[in-house]
């Protein structure tokens, strides 16, 4: 049988291939187009999964504090996906009001 803590590893090792892999991936796509949504996606996969290495790092290397290890794991993958939705959204539906574009433009001829 295997130990709960083996589990445990192999399942964030997997997190961090995973996440590893789709930051490149967005990285990659970001160089080939020039969108900067698509490398702020990159970026934010890129801490959110770090934040998921973080929390096993700080658990068995550093402290064996769960707690500290939570805390510090969840604000990295919060800011994480906060880089995400703004990937997603754009800093134009985020900062700026939405505007009704029905109003801007001129009636049909």
């Amino acid at each position: 049988m295997i130990a709960t803590i083996w589990l445990l590893r192999a399942f964030e090792g997997f997190v961090l291939l995973v996440g590893a892999g789709i930051a490149y991936a967005s990285l990659t796509a970001y160089r080939r187009t020039g969108d900067a949504s698509i490398a702020w996606m990159g970026v934010g996969f890129a801490v959110v999964t770090v934040g998921a290495g973080v929390a096993g790092i700080i658990y068995e290397i550093v402290t064996h504090d769960l707690l500290s290890a939570w805390i510090s794991s969840s604000a990295l993958e919060s800011a994480g996906f906060t880089l995400i939705l703004y990937s997603i959204l754009g800093p134009r539906r985020i900062l700026l009001p939405r505007t009704n574009r029905m109003a801007e433009e001129p009636p049909p001829p």
